[in-house]
């Protein structure tokens, strides 16, 4: 009888040491998390092309040249990419903070088969972005991820499909500027952008040289909404 309830004794003793290990994993995990957001919206950003006539396009047809050396904007199997496919990206972007830093998760259609692209964070003060104008308000930009670029990399696949996830923690970014450790409540306003990459290449912390990129796509998550 003694020896039964010794064994109950112990068995009880294991399980409540497991049950509190449970419950104080669980808790551990609410610590991290913090806010979070997903947003399909995607921003098709066209500053950065431009047609021969060197304007801004807006025929699906419009061929497209980057505008920081003129360059033709060429796909990977050498055909020179049109307005209607540079504008085809759809999308969502989960952001999730946690006590690494801001956790985001991309998946996306309607890239361009093959591509090489990066991911970049941006920041803008005070009253925000300004989406008529190129880069007004930014301040901040740097490599999404690890500041180094070592994990901001995809090549989308074939059928123009791709994903990606990384933690980006706060502080300076690789370009100019900062975000917080939580970018969803640290930043007023605060973007993911894709930049595609003609020459199927990347740098690291910068975006590369001139004439080899243009960025094509964006989430915008404003601070409060």
């Amino acid at each position: 009888m003694k020896t039964s309830i010794l064994n109950s004794t112990k068995l009880l003793t294991v399980v409540a040491l497991a049950m509190s290990f449970i419950f104080a994993s669980c808790s551990k995990d609410d610590e991290v998390k913090g806010p979070s957001a997903t947003n399909d919206q995607v921003i098709n950003i066209p500053f950065f092309v431009q047609t021969a006539e060197g304007e801004m396009p807006s025929d699906p047809t419009d061929l497209l040249f980057e505008t920081r050396k003129k360059n033709p904007l060429l796909a990977p199997d050498g055909h020179q990419i049109t307005w209607g496919e540079f504008s085809a990206v759809k999308g969502q972007a989960i952001a999730e903070c946690t006590d690494q830093g801001t956790k985001v998760t991309l998946n996306l259609s309607g890239l361009i088969p093959n591509g090489v692209y990066t991911i970049w964070n941006l920041s803008f003060e005070a009253p925000g972005s300004d989406l008529t104008e190129e880069m007004l308000g930014v301040d901040g930009l740097g490599a999404a991820g690890k500041g180094d670029g070592s994990d901001n990399a995809f090549t989308a696949s074939a059928a123009g499909t791709g994903s990606i996830s990384f933690i980006s923690p706060g502080g300076n970014l690789s370009l100019f500027g900062s975000i917080g450790a939580c970018s969803l409540v640290d930043n007023f306003e605060w973007h993911v952008a894709g930049a595609y990459h003609a020459d199927g290449l990347t740098y690291g912390p910068i975006i590369g040289p001139d004439g080899t990129y243009a960025e094509q796509f964006g989430f915008a998550f404003v601070k409060g909404n």
